[in-house]
């Protein structure tokens, strides 16, 4: 494996243009020169109240707020965060949006962006920037904002995952060191070696548990992308899971819970989350995003030190495309006042803001570089965003497709039964995912 500094790793995924790695990291944020069309940050007065629906932290919420009342201070317009469970956001919003009450703007995953966009419930935001605003971001994300030849969001910020263990749990079975560079990271059989430790060091604690719950089921690629296995073909429209890659991948995740490593109640289809387990050391060691970091320091508080290292391999490392975008319907009453504070939301300074205070990682060119103060352990952030230059291109290509909700639903709707029943065979699942993501692709 070689190791990818971050912009080398842009540069190499299309997430970030050659162009724009020439950017410069000035601070302060910026205006800039219209080259057509209406300015890209306007500073007219507004007027009414919007409302963007969201999940979070409460670093997430508060940064939220916090760049909210600025807005309100600078622009006029009264803007309300509205937090719903993260297993609700997109049941509620949806339901919303089929009853003509969505909100102004809500936060949604770059997977599910282009989804909405089909159904046409997004705005169209040509009007409302020049031609020189999406220049400002990473071009594979911004990318992933265009549907039809229209902007029809804005790329907040990404994240990826990482494995967060317990020191304690690892001292007493005898691990006394974990990879420190992408180059060293366990292998598969070597992270099975750890967990075997782990288990008879620890009765009556789960080992490990993996991150694939419900939206975020789709994290399980990266496991089939360690194998060098591949969900699409370069066409991006025939299946590519009836292969020794995938079924590797497979059998070797469904191994983990027949053998006792996995955290057995941690699936996929249910809202029971490894994060909020870990805390109370009853699993040694988790997948986790570092967007999860200050909410785990607030759990974990003195109970015990743990800290971050690198995701196994196979054949290859592998890890997921994760962070959010924000996007205002198109049935908005206030729509103008929603689109000037989604852009507000991802100028310089207030993306700073918000990637320091809640440990994500920021979407513009001008902080690819930035050595960025984050607010809680600011000493595990290197990881990930090491972590994060081994996004296989093709994973991104796959989980930016408008039908990559109906993907990730597949795999809910197929995964959980297969590792939760021992007698479950790994034909049975890959006919059954072949079968739903085809139909998907077909939507």
């Amino acid at each position: 494996m070689s190791q990818l500094d971050r912009r080398t790793f842009l540069l190499s995924t299309g997430l970030i243009g050659a162009t724009a790695a020439l950017a410069a990291c000035s601070g302060g944020s910026e205006t800039p020169t219209s080259t057509g069309g209406a300015p890209a940050v306007s500073t007219g007065k507004l007027s009414g109240t919007v409302t963007l629906t969201t999940w979070g932290s409460d670093q997430e919420v508060a940064a939220f707020k916090k760049i909210a009342a600025d807005f309100t201070a600078a622009r006029g317009a009264q803007v309300k965060i509205e937090v719903l469970p993260y297993d609700q956001i997109r049941t509620v919003v949806d339901r919303r949006l089929q009853a003509n009450q969505a909100p102004d703007l809500f936060r949604v995953s770059y997977t599910d962006v282009t989804g909405y966009a089909a159904n046409g419930v997004l705005a169209d935001l040509s009007d409302h920037i020049d031609s020189s605003f999406g220049q400002q971001f990473f071009p594979g994300l911004w990318a992933a904002m265009q549907y039809d030849g229209a902007p029809i969001g804005v790329p907040h910020h990404t994240d990826t995952s990482a494995l967060v263990y317990n020191k304690a749990h690892f001292a007493k079975a005898g691990i006394t060191s974990v990879p420190d560079s992408l180059e060293s990271a366990w292998t598969w059989e070597e992270l099975v070696g750890v967990l075997g430790k782990l288990k008879t060091a620890n009765p009556g604690v789960s080992p490990f548990a993996f991150n694939y719950q419900l939206y975020g089921a789709y994290r399980w690629f990266n496991t089939l992308f360690q194998a060098g296995g591949t969900v699409l073909d370069a066409s991006m429209k025939n299946v590519t899971l009836d292969t020794e890659q995938a079924k590797k991948a497979l059998t070797w995740t469904q191994s983990l819970y027949t053998q006792g490593l996995h955290a057995p109640s941690v699936l996929v289809k249910r809202p029971t989350y490894p994060d909020e387990i870990f805390p109370t050391q009853k699993i040694s060691m988790i997948q986790a995003g570092d967007f999860l970091v200050p909410s785990l320091d607030g759990a974990i508080a003195k109970k015990f030190e743990w800290g971050v290292t690198y995701l196994p391999h196979d054949k290859a490392a592998a890890t997921d495309l994760g962070g959010n975008a924000v996007v205002v319907t198109e049935g908005s009453p206030n729509k103008d006042a929603a689109i000037e504070f989604a852009k507000f939301l991802v100028t310089k300074e207030n993306m700073q803001y918000f990637c320091e205070k809640t440990t994500v990682l920021p979407v513009r060119n001008d902080l690819a570089d930035a050595k960025l103060a984050f607010d809680v352990k600011p000493d595990l952030m290197p990881v990930f965003q090491k972590q994060a230059t081994t996004m296989p291109e093709a994973l991104v290509k796959t989980s930016t497709l408008p039908s990559f909700p109906g993907i990730n639903q597949a795999l809910v709707d197929n995964m959980d039964q297969f590792l939760s029943n021992p007698s479950a065979t790994v034909d049975s699942v890959v006919g059954g995912l072949t079968t739903a993501i085809q139909k998907a692709l077909q939507v």
